[in-house]
């Protein structure tokens, strides 16, 4: 597993509830405390007024800003001068006496020139400074971060020979061996992400296949105790969009370091819906008198903790 500290997602952990601003600060804050050795540092309720995090004793305020892509170039000046006005109008009610912006990425001088205008004092903790406190705190942030595997070549060929037909199975191993580069795998239904050799001639639809062969996910069953039929759909999900099935990862626009989607939905039917007959008639009649909606729900939570199992198994050979 790689200790690498990567400050964007979905290496860096976001809570199905939150989005990546709150989690950020809340990250921030957990690492502030560690760093101070206390326990009073709080993130501030809305309206927070350019002040995301407060430390009464020292009386610093930090301000958050977190740039989902983790490109500098995304950095957004304007946006933090604005935070910095708000927070001096409350600078004689808060007291005040250090504003720290926190931040993902590196910032460019320019940018920071233009902070300084605005607030000659301000310090600047960088992706650097939150990296550094990681790695003085590596017990403490382990589950702040998904584990980074790497998926040797072998596997991918491998898979590649046991998913596709003898002639088409050549054609893509001998592009990954004329031309690769490595992206990082993630999946919507699990904690791992995976750095995977591809080819940038591969399609959308010979990556799903490599992954599937992967991580060997049930294709379709019947909940039999609670009478649900339930099937996934597979799909590549980069920048946060569907990519066709037909498109090649080239025309997608995925290159080295690319961060990509293994998406997975669970599809559900009522068996009854499904299947005519005395066969399903049979299998359900002993089903409790429950509510359609209360088998759904349990139907995909067998179903889910069996594709964890599957995920984890995989993992377990890596």
């Amino acid at each position: 597993m790689s200790t690498h500290y990567r400050l964007i997602p979905p290496f860096l952990y976001v809570a199905e509830e939150q989005d990546f601003s709150k989690a950020w600060e809340l990250f921030c804050c957990k690492l502030l405390n560690l760093s101070n050795k206390t326990t009073e540092i709080y993130v501030r309720n809305p309206p927070e007024q350019g002040v995301d995090i407060y430390d009464p004793s020292k009386k610093i305020a930090y301000q958050c800003k977190s740039i989902e892509s983790g490109k500098s170039g995304d950095f957004n000046v304007t946006h933090v001068v604005k935070s910095i006005e708000a927070a001096k109008l409350i600078q004689a009610e808060l007291k005040w006496e250090r504003y720290v912006l926190c931040v993902n990425v590196a910032i460019s001088g320019i940018a920071e020139a233009t902070l300084k205008k605005a607030l000659p004092d301000i310090e600047i903790f960088p992706n650097s400074h939150w990296v550094g406190l990681c790695e003085k705190n590596p017990v403490e942030v382990e589950r702040n971060f998904r584990r980074l595997i790497e998926v040797p070549r072998a596997r991918v060929l491998d898979a590649i020979h046991n998913r596709f037909l003898d002639h088409y199975s050549e054609q893509l191993k001998q592009n990954i061996e004329d031309s690769s580069f490595d992206v990082f795998l993630y999946s919507n239904r699990h904690d791992t992400a995976y750095r995977v050799p591809v080819s940038d001639n591969f399609s959308c639809q010979d990556l799903l296949g490599i992954f599937r062969e992967f991580f060997k996910l049930p294709e379709s069953t019947i909940i039999s105790t609670e009478g649900i039929y339930v099937s996934l759909s597979h799909s590549v999900v980069f920048n946060g969009k569907k990519i066709s099935r037909l498109t090649s990862l080239k025309n997608a626009g995925i290159s080295h370091g690319s961060v990509i989607t293994y998406w997975t939905t669970i599809l559900w039917k009522d068996a009854d819906t499904q299947f005519k007959g005395d066969v399903i008639n049979m299998m359900t009649s002993h089903i409790p008198n429950i509510t359609l909606s209360q088998r759904r729900k349990r139907a995909i939570a067998v179903f889910s903790e069996d594709l964890r199992q599957c995920f984890h198994s995989f993992d377990n050979t890596l």
